[in-house]
């Protein structure tokens, strides 16, 4: 059995030299035949599958070399199906679209199926195809159907580019086989590719009608970045398409992937370029436990990061939930906690990812961040700190604010710093966190918060004598909202603002501990309305504070 596991690193030698060499000779000094103007239209056609064109549209910088596919014959494309009635459920079973070959199978039509496509320079018995399609039967009774074009993923990109074109038609050739000859619906047709998997689904999109959906496992950037929908995966090739980025760097800076949007709904896990865990330390302990893997992960562990993150999906109670939000950096900071009135801006990534209200929006960007292995989930958490400025406080602090939680399912986070650096925190204005953690506290309903003031060496500015000013921190709440409770009313209903007891604000001493929880003795109502009266117009989505279970809490 072929195995390639260097190919991430022939991919970048490949591309690197394409790109910084051919384009701009290309550029430069084509051809008279090869210019716009008089490039002739080239054809691939099979009795079987069509035809297709090679057009000057396909011409473009960022598209210097174009090629017809290969043959066929030699693309070889093969499906193996899985279904939790095979004897061996991982045994490579062939089905192709023909019925006397699809009666040996297992295959049932009124179970939904699900296409799983590989890359370049890969083949359809690696790994992490067969991890996800066990997966997939664990989680349901599906028919897993594993794509394998390594043949014609083994030329040079250009000509891999290319062959995906095929690989398209065959995978639309056997769907549309399924809906014709055993009565299929579409809408239970899902197809799932990684890197260039994700753009042949694209094409293959386009000839099923009412496909019900496509999953774009890091669709590969070079030669697909910023080019026509027809070149590209895009939201039309299905009823809903969600795409996940985890390499979204240029190919020069070692990315394989792309940040362009291209799906109905978009997710970029931490930021969606480079993956926690993507190092050498955490990739050579890999190589110690798994050496196939860590060689791949070597050179190309995050665009991978993509099918793992999904696989997990299949497997995990955690939610997966992701937040739409103008950029990466407004959702670390906790901008981005609510999922709106209507409940759009936010959605499940991975399996659930079709369970989103809003289908027909188009290259929706949705963010969130998860930990460096398997179980990658986090949940994650919005915290708004309310300062209180007395007469005797200074204008600002700064320091390190670390909280214990206590949740009313019993769970506890202890001892967290919100931020790893210092953090300013200036008084009667709020300041904004995002935490994130494999602990579910469901409502919080206890907190000890901790303060320790830090003069900055640097910044003579930051330094605070005791006998010259004020170290203190004085807070009025700390608000905590678990933004992965969804929809938007359950996570309102577990957010919760906590306060000192018997006093509107406390003052924390410099490496002091107060606490903070519920009593009856609050005034709620009264804090909540000098509340929105203080915060500044827009920091509130709907300017109001609700009291939900005695606690006082904002929508935001």
């Amino acid at each position: 059995m072929r195995n390639y596991t260097l190919a991430p690193l022939l991919l970048l030698v490949v591309l690197v030299v394409v790109e910084a060499a051919v384009v701009p000779a290309w550029r430069n000094s084509k051809p008279h035949h090869l210019t716009r103007s008089h490039r002739e239209v080239q054809e691939w056609c099979d009795p079987v599958l069509g035809c297709l064109q090679l057009t000057e549209d396909w011409y473009m910088p960022g598209r210097p070399i174009n090629d017809l596919p290969k043959p066929r014959d030699d693309i070889n494309t093969k499906f193996m199906i899985h279904t939790r009635t095979n004897p061996a459920p991982l045994e490579d079973v062939y089905i192709s679209a023909e019925n006397v070959i699809i009666d040996t199978t297992t295959f049932d039509p009124l179970k939904p199926i699900k296409f799983i496509c590989h890359g370049f320079i890969d083949t359809g018995n690696l790994k992490w195809l067969k991890e996800m399609a066990t997966a997939f039967l664990e989680l349901g009774d599906y028919n897993v159907i594993r794509v394998d074009w390594g043949d014609g993923s083994l030329p040079m990109y250009s000509q891999a580019a290319a062959n995906i074109r095929v690989v398209g038609l065959e995978i639309a050739h056997l769907a549309n086989h399924f809906i014709s000859n055993y009565g299929v619906d579409p809408a239970n047709i899902h197809l799932l590719g990684h890197s260039l998997g994700s753009h042949a689904s694209g094409y293959a999109g386009e000839k099923i009608q009412g496909l019900g959906r496509i999953s774009g496992l890091d669709p590969a950037g070079p030669y697909f970045t910023e080019t026509p929908e027809f070149i590209r995966i895009d939201n039309t090739d299905a009823v809903f398409v969600d795409n996940i980025h985890t390499d979204a760097d240029h190919i020069l800076l070692l990315g394989y992937g792309t940040e362009q949007a291209m799906g109905n709904v978009d997710f970029y896990p931490n930021s969606g370029h480079d993956q926690p865990g993507c190092n050498p330390v955490s990739i050579g302990i890999e190589m110690i436990e798994d050496l196939p893997e860590g060689i791949r992960d070597l050179g190309a562990c995050s665009h991978g990061r993509a099918y793992k993150l999904f696989t997990d999906s299949l497997k995990e109670p955690c939610p997966y939930l992701a937040h739409e939000c103008i950029d990466y950096y407004s959702f670390e900071v906790g901008r981005c906690a609510s999922c709106g009135e209507d409940n759009s801006k936010c959605a499940y990534m991975g399996i659930h990812a079709d369970q989103y209200t809003h289908k027909t929006r188009e290259e929706v960007r949705m963010y969130f961040d998860t930990d460096k292995e398997s179980p990658y989930c986090y949940y994650h958490y919005q915290v708004i700190v309310d300062t209180a400025h007395p007469k005797e406080a200074e204008d600002w602090v700064q320091g390190h604010l670390h909280v214990t939680l206590f949740g009313d399912n019993g769970e506890t986070i202890t001892n967290l710093k919100l931020t790893e650096e210092h953090e300013r925190f200036d008084h009667g204005q709020p300041k904004y966190f995002m935490f994130t953690s494999h602990v579910d506290l469901s409502r919080v309903i206890r907190m000890e918060a901790h303060w320790e003031y830090d003069d900055t060496l640097t910044d003579i500015g930051s330094y605070c004598w005791n006998l010259l000013c004020n170290r203190a921190l004085y807070l009025r709440s700390i608000q905590i909202s678990p933004m992965d409770y969804y929809p938007e009313e359950t996570r309102l209903d577990h957010t919760r603002a906590q306060c000192h007891v018997g006093s509107e604000y406390v003052k924390i001493e410099d490496d002091q501990t107060q606490d903070l929880h519920y009593d009856g003795n609050w005034r709620f109502q009264e804090l909540c309305n000098q509340r929105r009266k203080r915060v500044p117009s827009g920091a509130f989505r709907d300017k109001t504070v609700r009291v939900l279970s005695g606690f006082c809490s904002a929508e935001v």
